[in-house]
């Protein structure tokens, strides 16, 4: 296969300006390979021909090579030069595309429902450390040995990788959980007793209302304002029903992608202790390093449960989430988790502590934000076309529909052409009875796909789906 394949001097420059120059080599090109620009096989430039276009040494591109090839994206070939090599998964992605784009009795589906990131790199992380451990004895004996407080040196290699994103705690305050559910269940469970009252974003994650359920406690929507929680009827319900803790997602809500200000969750603070609830604040959200902000906890450590998980930054599947506790409850909320399910397995966090301070973890998360960066503002541009306000956040778009779209009716029309998308209703307890919000709107998710080709491809259906249904005249007889 001839070389097509050039790098714009620009967008390298731009990449050199964060990265050394053999970094951003290789970010360029794995984006390439992710927007389909590169595929399996295709031959990458000389490294001659490409040092002289972008006006660096020869030996930057030969690093810039072998780290993709260390990578297992391509292989070089003695004097044939060097070629995309996907891993044999991505192979059969591709080929199941391509065999659907073939055969049109096979019906293509466009998730915009699930809230998950894309994998760029993820299944090369953990197949890293996998083989790393497997080369360790001792690390492999200790994961097998009963460790009902968890490993202490995972939970130190937790807590230092917390301090670079300057979440300064001691050690002991980490509590790690299979997945950010237990850590919201356990809260639940060492925090309030059947029939009391808790307080919630009134429309908020699912899982959550799940876990209140189980808890069978009683369920309170506060209203969501452009700031956040309305504080209002917030301490007016704190009079009334003397609430036992409050559920909030205020770095990236989920599922409106509002932010809390400052001045909101200072005087939420203060409501929790002069009316003696707890705060859960749950940090799940895939977000922007230019939105993400300290946790809610760094304020008032003795009165905020922090929730946190890798599962919309690496993969969902590792259930790798921890939970920062408050010194007066971390006995309790160890004790529930030993009931639960006697300790959480220390083999997920072996492996979790092992990729998370690596410099290929470091490169997968540039990827990944530039990714997602590059689809918000698409999906952005695509709703403002066509005259809708979309609020952009992590891996999600709020999409607010006007009085001339029904939701519901919608939705209905995106899933007769195989558009799957998320109605607001979904995310309200079921139990609820006054309506604040506006529910005439769809969380979109991002992350579904795992090339930029099959995005943009999913981004133009929907958008042909939405003039499509606009066009439908209604017939009144």
């Amino acid at each position: 296969m001839n070389t097509i394949f050039e790098i714009s001097k620009i967008e390298f420059d731009d990449a050199c300006l964060s990265q050394p120059k053999y970094k951003a080599l290789v970010l360029l090109i794995e984006q390439a390979i992710l927007s389909g620009a590169l595929p399996d096989r295709q031959k990458l430039p000389a490294q001659r021909l490409l040092a002289d276009q972008l006006n660096i040494t020869h030996g930057t591109v030969t690093r810039a090579y072998d780290l993709l090839e260390k990578k297992g994206l391509v292989s070089a070939k003695l004097g044939a030069g060097t070629y995309i090599n996907l891993p044999s998964s991505t192979h059969h992605i591709s080929e199941q595309s391509h065999e659907t784009n073939q055969n049109s009795n096979v019906i293509k589906e466009y998730d915009f429902a699930s809230s998950m990131q894309p994998m760029l790199g993820q299944q090369m992380l953990l197949k890293k450390a996998l083989s790393e451990l497997a080369q360790d004895i001792d690390a492999v004996t200790q994961v097998m040995t009963y460790s009902p407080q968890g490993v202490v040196k995972h939970k130190q290699v937790f807590t230092d990788w917390l301090a670079s994103k300057k979440i300064k705690i001691e050690t002991n305050a980490i509590v790690f959980t299979q997945g950010a559910q237990q850590g919201i269940y356990t809260c639940l469970q060492i925090l309030t007793k059947e029939n009391d009252y808790i307080l919630h974003e009134e429309l908020a994650y699912p899982g959550f209302f799940r876990a209140v359920d189980a808890s069978r406690v009683k369920p309170l929507g506060v209203p969501i304002t452009p700031q956040g929680l309305d504080l209002n009827v917030l301490e007016e319900y704190c009079q009334q029903y003397k609430p036992k803790l409050l559920y909030i997602t205020p770095n990236m809500q989920n599922p409106t992608n509002i932010q809390y200000s400052s001045a909101q969750l200072e005087s939420i603070v203060t409501l929790s202790r002069k009316y003696d609830f707890y705060i859960v604040e749950d940090d799940v959200n895939y977000c922007l390093s230019e939105s993400w902000r300290l946790p809610l906890q760094q304020k008032a450590p003795d009165r905020v449960f922090y929730i946190s998980s890798l599962s919309k930054y690496v993969a969902g599947g590792l259930r790798v989430a921890y939970t920062i506790v408050p010194t007066l409850w971390q006995q309790a909320f160890n004790g529930s988790i030993h009931s639960q399910c006697w300790m959480v397995s220390t083999l997920n966090f072996e492996l979790a502590t092992r990729f998370l301070t690596s410099e290929g973890f470091i490169h997968n998360q540039s990827l990944l934000e530039g990714e997602m960066r590059y689809r918000q503002n698409a999906f952005k541009m695509m709703a403002k076309k066509q005259g809708l306000t979309a609020r952009c956040g992590g891996l999600n778009v709020w999409l607010s529909l006007p009085h001339n779209i029904n939701v519901n009716q919608f939705n209905a029309f995106l899933l007769s052409k195989n558009v799957k998308a998320r109605t607001a209703d979904l995310f309200r307890h079921p139990s609820s009875s006054a309506i604040f919000t506006n529910l005439n709107a769809l969380r979109i998710s991002l992350g579904g796909f795992n090339t930029r080709n099959e995005f943009e491809e999913g981004v133009t259906e929907f958008e042909n789906a939405l003039e499509q249904f606009n066009n439908q005249q209604d017939i009144v007889i």
